[in-house]
């Protein structure tokens, strides 16, 4: 048994190049073999968000707290998303997600690496277009 004590693990600031606005990450596990699983505590300033990214094996969201938006698909709607969803994206589906333009939003990130080690596929940033779509129903 390992115990991870959060003192041993810093904040950090979400990388520019794979977020607009201010983000922050606080790791809960980075995998070691053989489990390959990554979960990370996401925190979205409003306004904030990820670039279009994809997952090899996809990604597990469960929303914390505040409220949030995730659109997959260049051209589709975003969704709202609120504490207690769960969102499954399937591998290598293009998608972003993050903060309501005026809401501060968490949550908890989960996925796993490719069989080779194959990480996060980052794209481009999300327009403002895209991002202040209105949320589908």
């Amino acid at each position: 048994m390992t115990v991870l004590r959060a003192s041993a693990r810093a904040t950090r600031q979400g990388a520019a190049a794979n977020f607009t606005g201010v983000v922050w990450q606080d790791e809960v596990v980075v995998a070691r073999p053989p489990s390959r699983m990554r979960a990370t505590v996401v925190s979205f300033t409003p306004g904030a968000r990820t670039a279009w990214h994809a997952h090899p094996v996809g990604q597990v969201l469960y929303c914390l707290s505040g409220v949030g938006r995730i659109s997959m698909g260049k051209g589709s709607r975003p969704q709202a998303i609120h504490p207690g969803d769960t969102v499954l994206i399937p591998p290598n589906t293009l998608h972003w997600h993050g903060a309501a333009p005026d809401r501060l939003f968490a949550h908890l990130a989960m996925s796993e690496s490719g069989e080779q080690g194959e990480g996060t596929a980052w794209g481009e940033p999300v327009s403002e277009e895209d991002y202040r779509a209105e949320p589908a129903p």
